[in-house]
């Protein structure tokens, strides 16, 4: 009986460490970098906090977008072609859209930190009422203009480029109009600020 009892005892602490290894390793798999930002993961180009699809496209590959028009929340009439000489930020949202009000904020702070290189123009889609986009830029001190698209026809000018169902999304348009990076999915201010300051390199 007392082998039998030692035996129990060195089962029963066996399966403790086990379980206490688990514990450890799901832990581990949730560490991130800082509130904001997820730890790097393969397929991201090596950017930190980017939850969604990276493509990156070199300055040798890269294709003219074409130029998108419309009218913006408060009336104007707004071109991507009144931004050549800087590098565009396209950034595709709705109101309705719950990652979009996640990465709204980060996207704010991105466009103030490149101001000096970049110029940062939204897209809102499927908004029937620009009450609630209005209300939205309101609320997140977007400072930057938005198109208005509640049927979706100005994004289907990216047709071949842009999946229609990717919101949010975002375009990195490079200083000669083409698309130099294309992320599927919320992004961080550093990743963001990172993307943008390499195409403006001319990277």
């Amino acid at each position: 009986m007392p082998t039998r009892s030692r035996s129990v005892r060195t089962l029963t602490s066996g399966l403790r460490v086990l379980v206490v290894g688990v514990v450890v390793a799901v832990s581990a798999g949730c560490t991130t970098t800082g509130a904001d930002e997820p730890a790097r993961s393969a397929g991201q180009e090596g950017y930190v906090g980017v939850k969604g699809n990276v493509t990156q496209i070199p300055p040798a590959q890269r294709q003219p977008l074409p130029t998108v028009s419309g009218t913006s929340l408060d009336g104007r009439p707004v071109s991507t072609a009144d931004y050549r000489d800087k590098v565009l930020v396209l950034n595709v949202w709705g109101s309705w859209c719950p990652p979009c009000r996640e990465e709204a904020p980060a996207l704010q702070r991105a466009s103030v930190k490149t101001a000096d290189v970049a110029q940062f123009l939204g897209i809102t889609t499927k908004d029937a009422d620009p009450a609630q986009p209005r209300a939205f830029v309101r609320v997140n001190e977007i400072t930057y203009p938005s198109i208005f698209d509640p049927t979706g026809k100005t994004l289907l000018t990216f047709a071949g480029t842009l999946p229609p169902s990717a919101i949010p999304s975002t375009l990195i348009v490079d200083q000669q109009g083409r698309l130099a990076a294309r992320v599927l999915g919320p992004i961080s201010e550093l990743s963001l600020v990172d993307m943008v300051d390499d195409v403006a390199a001319g990277k």
